[in-house]
């Protein structure tokens, strides 16, 4: 059996049987009777990956998998942005190159303008621009110029999503990046994205719901793929990597930002505090790649 997913806890399959079938053979796990990826098997991966040599995070990805069953073919490089720390960096890059070329390309572009927390970054790549799209309809990038930010910021409807010290914010950085920071809210990133990747028309567009509603096919959270979609009423980003790790277009205060599926916090420009807001839940499968 081939390796074409990262197995996690509580996750089931046949994959997840054969993986602790070899467990046992190698002497980590006492039986494997089930195809769940149980506490047990867990610990049992850590321990492994530990004794090898490898990240010990208990997941089961394409170089554990090679080294539990000896496979001598090397795991092809993905050229992950720098800025992106590790562990998710190495995560992000196994479980990119493992899938469709179509899906690394728009995942690549993702990463591209998101920043991490974790690595402290002082500026923003990508800010939150109510009803902008990250790539327009002639497929140039939405740098936003200072005249494009004023223009915004003129706009009195849009007061919410920039107020309370945001504007003041994103001025700042937008003059300290020399104003190559891009912009769109959380639909139009994707929009963007699936622009400039050629999977619609230049002209496309939807809002957040519709992304997931009517371009989507529901996943389950085992099944979820590099470039599949992550959902809320009315918010939206777009997986990575095997189910982890999400780039969003999260507020004004946070711009785009890779966040964690399981552990969502944002890093706040104003002050650096990490905020916690509600999780995503719902996973799609785009129709469109």
């Amino acid at each position: 059996m081939e390796w074409y997913r990262n197995i996690k806890r509580y996750v089931s399959g046949d994959d997840v049987l054969y993986a602790k079938q070899k467990l046992v053979e190698l002497g980590y796990l006492y039986a494997a009777t089930k195809k769940r990826f149980g506490d047990d098997s867990f610990r049992a991966v850590k321990a492994f990956q530990a004794a090898n040599g490898l990240i010990s995070d208990g997941v089961i990805g394409r170089e554990t998998w090679s080294a539990l069953f000896g496979d001598p073919k090397p795991v092809p490089s993905v050229d992950v942005p720098d800025w992106i720390a590790e562990p998710a960096r190495t995560e992000i890059s196994q479980a990119l190159s493992a899938t469709s070329a179509k899906r690394k390309e728009i995942c690549l572009l993702a990463l591209k303008y998101c920043v991490d927390r974790n690595s402290n970054p002082s500026l923003m790549r990508g800010f939150y621009i109510r009803g902008g799209n990250l790539f327009n309809k002639d497929l140039s990038v939405n740098v936003m110029t200072e005249a494009k930010l004023n223009s915004y910021f003129r706009k009195s409807a849009y007061a919410p999503y920039f107020d309370n010290g945001r504007k003041e914010l994103m001025l700042k950085q937008a003059r300290m990046s020399g104003y190559t920071i891009v912009g769109a809210d959380c639909s139009g990133m994707i929009v963007g994205l699936w622009r400039a990747c050629g999977v619609v028309r230049n002209d496309f567009d939807a809002n957040a719901n519709s992304l997931y509603n009517n371009y989507c096919v529901p996943r389950k959270t085992a099944e979820i793929q590099p470039g599949d979609l992550a959902h809320k009423d009315g918010h939206i980003g777009i997986f990575v990597d095997n189910g982890n790790h999400i780039v969003e277009s999260a507020g004004g205060a946070y711009g785009f930002q890779l966040v964690q599926r399981t552990s969502r916090k944002l890093l706040d420009f104003r002050d650096r505090s990490i905020y916690k807001p509600g999780k995503f839940v719902h996973w799609g499968d785009p129709k469109v790649y």
